[in-house]
């Protein structure tokens, strides 16, 4: 999702207002709807961050369920206000989205105060604020990169690798190393490596190996001891090691079929 407030989750074990809001049978709002999961946040309520739902919405908006607020509140960015919403009047929908019901009773609480890359915001006593989720840094694995962000598992279950492509990698009778130097700031990469990730799962067993490290954000990415050594100055990239030699990289439209890309690598050099 788009990062929207002034450039500016944590999960819950459930979510009880699902049930409930489909049982009153009445329609999602025309306009607050379409709420999807976020991971570009954490929610921070007098100095700790504290489990919390996010979802952001192209409205745009922000909605932030938790337990250790009195009901979920509403960030609009076009005004820089903070909403109350009665739990019972947020649905999930079939989707996997979440909207507010047609009815929904929506409270003027403030104004939130834009603090660097952050919001904040008092709510019963509370210092309230939604900061940006730390990046991750250095090596990590796919199963990492889809807790840190739903987007990435998203956009992941949303691609289907070639499958000639993919014989052909499977086929690989030396190991392949494919480095993947990405950052869980950029836009660019939330929407291009699920690619990866996806044919990651259809080469399980198989000769190669995905590797992703992460970068801070820029301008340190650039000066990374990794995307110095590499030579990579922009993001996502793919070095790729075949036989532990580097033949080639995955950069810009190559990340629409990476393993297409990777697949005629791998070809060229058997």
């Amino acid at each position: 999702m788009r990062t929207r407030l002034g450039r500016f989750g944590l999960g819950l074990a459930s979510l009880v207002f699902a049930a409930a809001a489909h049982a009153q049978n009445v329609p999602v709002d025309r306009v607050l709807r379409g709420f999807e999961s976020s991971g570009a946040y954490v929610l921070t309520v007098d100095g700790k961050v504290t489990d919390a739902e996010i979802f952001e919405s192209n409205t745009p908006a922000v909605l932030v369920i938790a337990p250790v607020l009195p009901t979920p509140v509403l960030l609009r960015p076009g005004k820089a206000t903070v909403e109350t919403v009665p739990l019972a009047k947020v649905a999930r929908q079939d989707d996997g989205t979440v909207g507010l019901l047609a009815d929904a009773e929506i409270a003027l609480l403030g104004k939130y105060k834009p603090a660097g890359a952050s919001v904040a915001f008092t709510y019963d006593g509370k210092h309230v604020s939604l900061d940006p989720k730390p990046p991750l840094l250095g090596l990590h694995t796919a199963a990492e990169l889809l807790a840190h962000d739903p987007a990435y598992a998203r956009n992941a279950a949303e691609y289907h690798p070639g499958p000639t492509a993919i014989a052909t990698l499977r086929a690989a009778t030396v190991p392949v190393t494919v480095r993947v130097l990405f950052g869980s700031w950029c836009p660019y990469c939330k929407f291009h490596v699920p690619n990866l990730l996806r044919a990651e799962e259809e080469l399980a067993g198989s000769n190669v190996t995905i590797e992703y490290y992460g970068l801070p954000s820029p301008p340190a990415a650039w000066k990374d001891p990794e995307a110095v050594r590499l030579d990579v100055k922009s993001t996502p990239t793919a070095i790729v090691f075949i036989g532990g030699k580097a033949v080639g990289r995955l950069i810009g439209d190559d990340w629409r079929t990476p393993e297409v890309e990777l697949a005629r690598l791998v070809a060229a050099h058997r």
